[in-house]
């Protein structure tokens, strides 16, 4: 399906880029902008970051308010593909007032969610994505300091409420704007571009969003969904999660009430809904990296649920290892280890979602089914690419502390241990795979088609 000659003319304009924005640069070029088309945009201070820094957003007015669009960046620290699209569309919108008539919104941009965790990010926004120097720097808080994860809500006999400083900021412009569209722009690692859509489209727009990611070089992701709840609508678009899927699904797999386990709150859809019932929200899912055996749907001949047994064996493997890993530092680690609170919630949670996974892959009628090349490798290597990420996140966590203090030998040397199990890793997952670094162009065209398309 070719792309609308609208679409065709912007990501023409798609800078090469190479590398990503420090924060810094993502504000002073919404300054910037401000400056320059102050008739139609608007920069203003939302709030303030959990560590004090402040939030931005960009109001672009169009001639019209009966579409108002919220579209973040950074929904977690370590995605910041979002923000080079969220960068390059309102200078496009501030610039082409044709192209900003043509799309008939106001919008509410925000580069950055998450200030605080993007800054721990920096390590390895510049230069050549580059795994090593990605899982170096590698920082996603835990579930409860999510931006995207940590909005009120209440199911069953669940409730959370205790929205994080960045939550607080998005709500308010939810309350005040009661945007018609969202547009949460993530990214993943190492999968092919997926969707979560929060209302089925019509089948044009749909096969739209399946062929966008093609003619980009990022091909529609053929492997595992990213959980066992996600509802498929079609070849990688997904019905929008929410905290009730997440709920009903430990509820019938897990054998505790689902709210003892819990320790996030919803989604920004969750809240938005219950301001406006009618908005539409989409996450476009882009990677870093990439490898065409993810697209490709040969049946091997294996049942799918001999496939994820074998996953969930490594996984346990992993969680049993960073474990004796965070004992080992025992009293070492400070309270304000933000890498130590992230890898202990991982555990934590990962131990629940172990057990329900466990049980789900018992009952599953559907996992009797032979899987595809696609879905093995991705089960696999999934597996395998968070381990590279969480051993990167332990080397930060020792790091941490020998920054505060004199390292103590047996620190030092768990640190080097540390450091050569991930280049291990890295040299394991080298030798399972043929992928290719993702040029940000691609992936940021990807973003801005998906948001163009189903705006019109």
């Amino acid at each position: 399906m070719s792309l609308p000659k609208i679409v065709k003319d912007v990501l023409e304009e798609v800078p090469s880029y190479s590398e990503f924005m420090f924060v810094n640069e993502l504000y002073e070029s919404s300054r910037k902008l401000s400056s320059e088309h102050g008739d139609i945009v608007e920069l203003t201070e939302i709030g303030y970051s959990r560590c004090g820094l402040p939030m931005q957003a960009l109001i672009i007015h169009g001639l019209s308010e009966e579409k108002r669009v919220l579209a973040f960046g950074f929904p977690h620290p370590n995605e910041p593909i979002g923000s080079l699209t969220l960068d390059f569309l309102s200078w496009k919108l501030a610039r082409d007032r044709e192209f900003l008539k043509l799309l008939n919104a106001t919008w509410v941009i925000v580069k950055v969610a998450d200030v605080c965790g993007a800054l721990l990010n920096e390590g390895w926004f510049k230069g050549v994505f580059d795994i090593e120097k990605y899982a170096l720097n590698y920082y996603r808080p835990p579930g409860y300091k999510q931006v995207e994860w940590s909005f009120p809500v209440q199911y069953k006999s669940f409730t959370w409420d205790k929205p994080t400083d960045e939550a607080k900021a998005l709500m308010r412009l939810i309350d005040e704007w009661k945007p018609t569209h969202i547009y949460s722009l993530h990214n993943a690692g190492f999968t092919g571009t997926y969707y979560y859509v929060s209302r089925p489209l019509e089948k044009e727009r749909m096969e739209l969003l399946k062929s966008i990611p093609r003619t980009l070089r990022v091909p529609i992701h053929r492997g595992e969904p990213e959980a066992p709840y996600m509802e498929k609508l079609d070849e990688a678009i997904f019905r929008m999660p929410g905290i009730a899927d997440y709920y009903d699904w430990l509820e019938k797999h897990l054998k505790q009430d689902p709210s003892k386990v819990i320790e996030h709150g919803g989604s920004s859809f969750d809240y938005a809904r219950r301001v406006n019932p009618n908005v539409f929200e989409l996450v476009c899912e882009v990677p870093y990296i990439y490898d065409y055996k993810l697209d490709i749907d040969l049946h091997i001949g294996v049942p799918r649920r001999d496939i994820l047994r074998i996953s969930l064996e490594k996984r346990k493997t992993l969680v049993e290892s960073l474990e004796g890993d965070l004992e080992k530092l025992g009293g070492r680690v400070s309270i304000e280890n933000p890498f130590y609170e992230a890898l202990s919630y991982f555990i934590r949670v990962s131990k629940h979602n172990i057990e329900a996974t466990e049980n789900w892959i018992k009952v599953n009628p559907e996992l009797s089914r032979s899987a595809t090349l696609a879905q093995a490798f991705n089960a696999y290597t999934n597996v395998l690419w968070t381990s590279i990420l969480l051993t990167g996140l332990l080397y930060r966590t020792i790091g941490f502390e020998a920054g505060k203090q004199d390292i103590s030998d047996k620190l030092k040397s768990m640190r080097l241990d540390v450091y050569r199990r991930l280049k291990d890793l890295i040299v394991e997952f080298n030798g399972l795979t043929d992928y290719y670094v993702v040029q940000p162009k691609y992936t940021v065209s990807i973003q801005l088609a998906s948001i163009i398309t189903t705006l019109l």
